[in-house]
């Protein structure tokens, strides 16, 4: 049953990274002869392939094909690869803003890792909520409530980022950024804690309750040719201490690598 669950999974993803892909040149095409403000989707969608940790705290990486956005939809909406959001409020500068913003936060199954075996699943849990965003000038600033959404942890997430985009060179170009988030207890016990029923030996009773993970990344595009670019990035997440100290993480740090080839619209 989890085989036919993975195989069916890594289908549908394959599906819509095609779909996704083949709307992307044609909706380019309609907008090559359109000036940039007066486009209402702007930046770079396309599709590759992402090597992260099988869970927070593994040792072991999984590698899946995905689609790669980092999308804008004028002064509305936005894609930026693992997080989305709409804004719903906004200053006439366009420098403060208030949206509802999601992303995700992966789960586990027990055969993720030798210290999971025997442990409940944990479900992949949906985080949103509004977030306030602040133009520096030199860069952005954005604090935000984001709640679990699907009833996975049933906790929150305080979230406080920055982020800064930096032209390396006409068709380099990178985003800098570095978060903060800080997990509700039930949010820590959930996907770090070791339940009654799931103790061993060699795994204790473990509830780490709240805590913060801090992680840093670098989302690189390449841009070649009349719409090409090439899309490629890491982030890495060093988790808080109690986490770190769960009887289920195998690393404190955990990486995520992604490469990919996509269009400029």
């Amino acid at each position: 049953m989890k085989f036919q669950f993975v195989t069916a999974l890594r289908t549908w993803v394959l599906g819509v990274v095609c779909a996704i892909g083949i709307s992307a040149g044609a909706f380019a095409a309609e907008q090559k002869n359109a000036a940039p403000e007066e486009r209402l989707v702007s930046g770079r969608l396309g599709l590759g392939a992402l090597v992260f940790s099988r869970y927070s705290g593994g040792a072991s990486y999984s590698t899946w094909p995905v689609p790669l956005a980092s999308l804008r939809f004028g002064d509305y909406a936005y894609i930026d690869y693992w997080e989305a959001g709409v804004f719903l409020l906004g200053n006439e500068a366009k420098t403060l803003g208030l949206a509802l913003v999601a992303s995700p936060r992966v789960g586990f199954h027990a055969g993720d890792g030798p210290r999971l075996a025997g442990m409940m699943m944990r479900r992949t849990s949906l985080e949103a909520g509004p977030t306030l965003f602040y133009d520096t000038g030199m860069g952005v600033l954005s604090l935000g409530y984001l709640h679990d959404a699907v009833a996975a942890s049933n906790g929150a997430t305080v979230r406080l980022a920055a982020l800064k985009r930096i032209e390396i060179a006409d068709r380099l170009g990178v985003d800098a950024f570095v978060y903060g988030d800080r997990l509700s207890a039930k949010v820590g016990d959930y996907y770090y804690g070791v339940g009654q029923d799931e103790a061993t030996s060699t795994r204790p009773f473990y509830q780490p309750g709240g805590g913060v993970n801090v992680t840093v990344g670098l989302h690189f595009n390449y841009d070649f040719g009349d719409r090409s670019t090439f899309l490629f990035g890491y982030e890495g997440t060093r988790l808080g201490g109690a986490f770190a100290d769960s009887p289920i993480v195998e690393k404190r740090l955990g990486n995520l690598f992604y490469a990919g080839y996509g269009w400029r619209l």
